[in-house]
């Protein structure tokens, strides 16, 4: 049991260590997050293909209201969920409360899109890149998995939105 629990430990922190080598700077990941965001709501599905790897995957949590992760591994499925949740709606303001700024930032060491309301995360999309494109999205908007990232929020400060009022 000590042998096994010994390769979970170090398998662990294996791939953390891997995780944190890969750490990206703010201007780069501004940089990816701005044309992920240009390809996102320009509607056109084929710019956010050209953006993914032939293998990328997306991952969300379904803002909390589903039961299950939703995994997508086909890039053009996950480009058009992608145009589809950008589509911005009196009904997706309602839901969160309000417009939603859209900001770029680093989580865990990865490129990513915050969107918030006032002073209140909403959302978080993580980029992967692998070989200057995009290899994996993780979407994360349930509330309860983003209070500790709603405080790191109100105690920070924020470069300009790349959307104002979404």
């Amino acid at each position: 049991e000590s042998a096994s629990q010994q390769h979970a430990h170090r398998a662990r922190r294996r791939i953390a260590a891997e995780r944190h080598a890969g750490d990206i700077d703010h201007a780069t990941a501004r940089r990816i997050v701005e044309a992920f965001v240009d390809a996102a709501s320009s509607g056109r599905t084929e710019r956010l293909v050209a953006l993914l790897t032939d293998d990328a995957t997306a991952i969300t949590d379904g803002a909390g209201l589903a039961e299950t992760l939703r995994y997508i591994s086909v890039p053009e499925q996950i480009a058009a969920v992608t145009r589809a949740a950008f589509k911005p709606s009196p009904a997706k303001r309602r839901l969160v409360g309000g417009p939603l700024a859209i900001h770029a930032g680093v989580i865990n060491g990865s490129p990513a899109m915050i969107a918030a309301t006032d002073d209140r995360v909403v959302g978080v999309v993580v980029l992967e890149v692998r070989d200057d494109k995009i290899a994996a999205i993780f979407g994360m908007a349930a509330p309860a998995r983003l209070g500790r990232l709603t405080e790191e929020w109100r105690r920070s400060e924020h470069e300009d939105p790349l959307i104002e009022s979404w």
